[in-house]
């Protein structure tokens, strides 16, 4: 068979296999979809995902990523726009190499990129260690992204970062978890902060001066899954309009689940929370910053949480701005279980 019979058949199952458009905020003001089946690659290296997302590249493209890919550090993505990275069925993206160089540590970064979109898609880390390293995803100066049926697994930061002004974001059908136990502090580690139970999943906005982010940050999390190991940031938000959107929470060592912080707007809507007797659902800005309390937070027909709202600020609770059904939050935990993470069967 030709080259080109292979990609235009690639292109032709990509797009009877991968016809659905995220909810929520990506899909608002615009379309994100990603590489829309165009220029079908596969790729089962390190190299050849580097060579396949080679920087200021625009022309639409549509990776697949093939079998167990070992990354030796941070692959950062700069400058593009229009692509997709689809899991075939058993890939993954691996980082497990545990160490204090940082230039070693983290998966994917995507840096001023546009219209992205990551499906079925397994990200592995070493484990959690208090140290400034990088996660196994970070969105970044970045807008128009779906991540969708994604599988996080041991994030050495963090599970799933965004920040910088990042926007128009939806996070649909992902699994979060860890299943190592944190690291310990090494005997050269000078860092007296070391906190020893780093398993903290989803940081949106990494601080309260970034004005960048201001009025960004919107995202939509749609049926995922903070799972068994999450510590906390489930998510941890700065400014963002975020709508949790009937999202199962079932760590059973969770300290907090949903972390409101400064200028954040969270709504979280027929979500489940099956959590331990000492587990806080949610955390605002401590008294002793005023500065920093100004949030808003609402829960509406979940389980195991009552109705709530609470706010200190001006702000008015947001309404997501486009259509979506809630499921009843009777059906999620079975419905979420049974279907997020890396869990769509794509083979070639």
């Amino acid at each position: 068979m030709k080259l080109r019979d292979i990609m235009l058949m690639l292109a032709f199952m990509a797009t009877v296999s991968l016809t659905a458009q995220p909810v929520g905020w990506a899909s608002v003001g615009g379309t994100t979809d990603g590489g829309q089946g165009q220029n079908a690659v596969v790729v089962g290296t390190a190299d050849e995902l580097r060579q396949a997302l080679a920087q200021n590249d625009s022309t639409p493209c549509t990776i697949y990523l093939r079998g167990r890919i070992s990354l030796p550090g941070l692959l950062r993505v700069k400058s593009v726009a229009n692509k997709s990275l689809i899991g075939l069925t058993g890939s993954a993206l691996v980082n497990d190499r545990y160490t204090l160089d940082k230039d070693s540590t983290g998966i994917l970064l995507f840096d001023r990129c546009r219209n992205i979109v990551l499906r079925n898609i397994t990200f592995i880390g070493p484990g959690a260690f208090d140290r400034d390293a990088n996660d196994n995803l970070c969105v970044s100066r970045s807008e128009r992204i779906w991540v969708d049926h994604c599988d996080f697994q041991d994030g050495m930061d963090g599970n799933f970062d965004c920040n910088a002004g990042s926007d128009l974001i939806t996070v649909s059908w992902c699994r979060f978890r860890y299943l190592r136990e944190p690291w310990p502090k090494l005997a050269d580690d000078t860092n007296d902060d070391h906190n020893s139970d780093h398993r903290f999943s989803c940081l949106w906005g990494s601080n309260d001066r970034d004005q960048r982010c201001v009025g960004r940050l919107r995202t939509t999390f749609d049926h995922c899954w903070w799972d068994e190991g999450c510590r906390a940031r489930m998510p941890f938000v700065r400014f963002g309009s975020i709508h949790l959107l009937n999202c199962l929470y079932a760590s059973s060592i969770a300290s907090v689940c949903i972390q409101a912080r400064f200028r954040s707007n969270v709504l979280a809507e027929g979500c489940v929370f099956r959590l331990g007797e000492d587990t806080r659902l949610f955390q605002t800005p401590s008294s002793s910053k005023p500065e920093l309390r100004d949030y808003n937070i609402r829960f509406r027909r979940c389980l195991g949480a009552d109705d709530h709202e609470e706010r200190y600020g001006d702000a008015d609770y947001f309404a997501p701005p486009y259509r979506y059904s809630a499921q009843p939050a009777s059906d999620v935990e079975a419905t979420v279980r049974a279907s997020a993470g890396a869990t769509l069967d794509i083979t070639l």
